[in-house]
């Protein structure tokens, strides 16, 4: 796997330095999108609370729960007990990107992919979106030297599995 790993960082990591202007838009999707995906979703939240959509609302709410214990509940929890130094410490590469915490798994993945799947419950085509906008930040932090692809993959499905767990403890209690 390992291997496998690092054959595809090197190939997507290629893509940094090339041109200024891919280096910008790298930083900016794997640095910066995540905030324009977290304002959407709040800009949905209050739509639905402006036109009375509680059950849209306590979708939405119920998203952002979920993203939250993903990213600031089971993400540290696994930094603790796990640690991947990040590609451009253990590789001793240039990045675009810095960040000093462990690399597995990807903290913005994380996060996106489980506000996507919690949006899954709420707005499909919204979800798609997110959906897709994880994938480039994902592949944005890979070609900025601060995640291996598995760290990607790990991230993604770790905010999957915690959201539809979320969803699934919430049905259970609201029944």
């Amino acid at each position: 796997m390992h291997s496998f790993d690092l054959t595809v960082f090197n190939a997507i990591y290629d893509f940094s330095g090339r041109f200024a202007w891919l280096d910008a838009l790298i930083i900016f999707c794997g640095t910066y999108l995540l905030y324009i995906i977290l304002a959407t979703l709040i800009i949905l939240a209050a739509s639905a609370w402006y036109l009375a959509k509680r059950q849209q609302l306590n979708g939405y709410l119920l998203t952002f729960a979920g993203a939250i214990i993903a990213r600031f509940g089971i993400e540290p929890i696994i930094h603790f007990f796990y640690y991947r130094p990040r590609p451009f410490v253990a590789l001793q590469i240039p990045h675009l990107i810095t960040d000093t915490t462990s690399s597995f798994p990807s903290g913005h993945t994380i996060f996106i992919f489980a506000l996507a799947t919690g949006l899954l419950f709420v707005n499909r085509r919204v979800a798609y979106a997110f959906f897709a906008a994880g994938l480039i930040v994902g592949l944005a932090r890979i070609a900025g030297g601060v995640h291996y692809p598995s760290d990607i993959l790990g991230g993604a499905v770790l905010g999957v599995f915690v959201v539809v767990v979320v969803h699934a403890i919430h049905r259970s209690i609201s029944s």
